[in-house]
């Protein structure tokens, strides 16, 4: 799981996503009734990142994202229109993935989930930005700026402790939660 392999006690890779608009929503529909952040191109996610936490070095495209990041990139089923990566402040690597449509974006996660217990579905997400971030810090960081997480697996969705959000906007199983496992 990513999300194990970058938190402290689960040492995974969050993905990030602020929306602008997915899935015909704009400024209206269910993630921005949560208070999740949106962002229109890459610029907009580095300052979104760096009014919270650090991203330096933003380079462009898949080729600079990990081997599993980059295959969801190739894949249009994710409905991912730009890929980047930067680094936080102690160097670790954010992937940044803009979205052209969120609930698209969770059906196949949701997808991938379900045909590989081993797959990642937990991600950072606003309204049209995901990013994958390496660093605990960074993903508290965002966290406290409005980001939300979104997993699809089930055992990390029935785990989320009372008085944090758990909240199904747009897919059903896809959980986004103001709660951080680790």
């Amino acid at each position: 799981m990513r999300l194990s392999r970058t938190l402290t006690a689960m040492t995974a890779a969050v993905a990030l996503t602020a929306l602008t608009g997915c899935g015909g929503e704009g400024n209206s529909g269910p993630l921005a009734a949560l208070g999740l952040p949106k962002a229109d191109n890459m610029a907009a996610v580095e300052k979104l990142i760096n009014a919270n936490g650090t991203c330096r070095e933003l380079e462009g495209g898949p080729k600079h994202l990990d081997k599993d990041t980059a295959k969801m990139v190739d894949d249009p089923a994710f409905a991912i229109k730009e890929s980047a990566r930067c680094k936080d402040r102690s160097g670790k690597s954010i992937y940044l993935l803009l979205l052209s449509d969120m609930k698209k974006f969770q059906e196949a996660n949701k997808k991938a989930q379900e045909t590989d217990e081993d797959f990642d579905s937990s991600y950072l997400i606003g309204q049209n930005i995901a990013l994958v971030s390496k660093g605990d810090d960074t993903v508290r960081g965002l966290m406290a700026a409005k980001f939300a997480l979104m997993s699809c697996n089930p055992r990390h969705t029935k785990d989320i402790p009372s008085g944090y959000k758990k909240d199904e906007p747009l897919v059903k199983g896809c959980v986004v939660t103001d709660y951080i496992p680790g």
